[in-house]
């Protein structure tokens, strides 16, 4: 935001937190596969009684028992998951994928961190697990749990959902796995949530959690944004598609802050056909990122229309960034082809 506002001093005042954070973070929390909680009480602050958790060796009659947790070592509070791999470890960085931001983690720890959370949590069937609180699935259903112990440690009073399953988490880890080239394994996590909704089992239309019609599963929306890999910049106009499937017959809708429509990606006789079709609002449009597309035409050929227009093609290794020269405004029922 500095930068486009031209705050060039704040920006890199901004860059440096930014750096020094996401540097840090990596070194306090990343195990090697995933990231973990660290629980630290700050020194001068006291846990109140009823939130000391008792020692992970305590049986049901030493309740009471607060005096040590965690083995002796210092009193431990409540509801915390520690050295556990938790599904939401990647939030921020799911929220950064969504908006277009890239990477705030180190790019190789967080496709190692979403691979560990789906080896770790996802489970092709619950018959042999244990959940003494609200079930969302059971017996030979698959789901993603909110949090394993995979190499121990659990505390003896983790935080109150973790043997859960709710679907608003599934679909952002599914979400995540895909924006990092973990296809097939983020569409077994929403074939695991469409098979528990089938209509038979669950209605299909209220992927409950805390309650009917909760919030959270709308993070469905992202699985679409991943898997055509689309963005659009208000800033600089561009708009991006680079699907991760049927990348040779491929649609999509798409939605923007002006309007929304269809996109097709079609493989015809050794030659791409790409689609924009406008069904409402409005699109400014100066550059079309194809990042799928693996070859292009001698002669690529652009119209609106109908009518040609003109056009500039350059390749990268994110694929072909096509620059029309101009501002391009389409509005309702307009649509942009071309032929590479």
């Amino acid at each position: 935001m500095a930068d486009v506002l031209g705050e060039k001093s704040l920006s890199r005042e901004y860059q440096k937190l930014f750096d020094k954070g996401s540097r840090k973070y990596d070194e306090l929390l990343w195990n090697g596969e995933y990231y973990v909680q660290k629980v630290d009480v700050l020194k001068g602050l006291e846990i109140p009684t009823h939130l000391v958790s008792p020692d992970e060796t305590c049986n049901p009659d030493c309740k009471n028992n607060i005096n040590v947790s965690q083995k002796g070592k210092d009193k431990y509070p409540k509801y915390q998951y520690g050295e556990g791999c938790l599904s939401d470890q990647l939030l921020g960085q799911y929220l950064s994928h969504v908006a277009g931001i890239g990477y705030v983690l180190n790019p190789e720890h967080v496709k190692k961190a979403i691979k560990s959370i789906y080896n770790f949590n996802f489970k092709k069937s619950l018959d042999n697990f244990a959940n003494v609180q609200r079930v969302y699935a059971l017996n030979d259903e698959s789901g993603l749990l909110l949090c394993s112990w995979p190499h121990g440690s659990r505390p003896a009073l983790p935080f109150v959902y973790s043997d859960e399953v709710w679907t608003g988490i599934e679909y952002q880890v599914a979400a995540t796995l895909i924006y990092n080239n973990w296809i097939e394994e983020g569409l077994n996590i929403v074939k695991a949530v469409r098979e528990r909704y089938d209509g038979m089992k669950r209605n299909p239309w209220d992927e409950e959690e805390c309650g009917h019609h909760y919030a959270r599963a709308m993070s469905s929306w992202a699985v679409l944004l991943s898997l055509s890999g689309y963005d659009y910049n208000g800033i600089s106009h561009e708009l991006t598609f680079a699907p991760k499937i049927s990348q040779n017959d491929f649609s999509t809708f798409w939605s923007c802050g002006t309007g929304w429509g269809e996109f097709k990606q079609q493989e015809k006789e050794k030659q791409y056909l790409v689609q924009i079709e406008l069904n409402y609002g409005e699109l400014q449009l100066y550059t079309l990122k194809l990042g799928s597309v693996k070859r292009m035409l001698k002669n690529p050929v652009a119209k609106i229309n109908g009518k040609n227009i003109l056009i500039n093609i350059e390749n990268s290794k994110e694929g072909f960034k096509v620059s029309f020269g101009k501002k391009l405004k389409l509005e309702k029922n307009d649509i942009l082809e071309i032929t590479l």
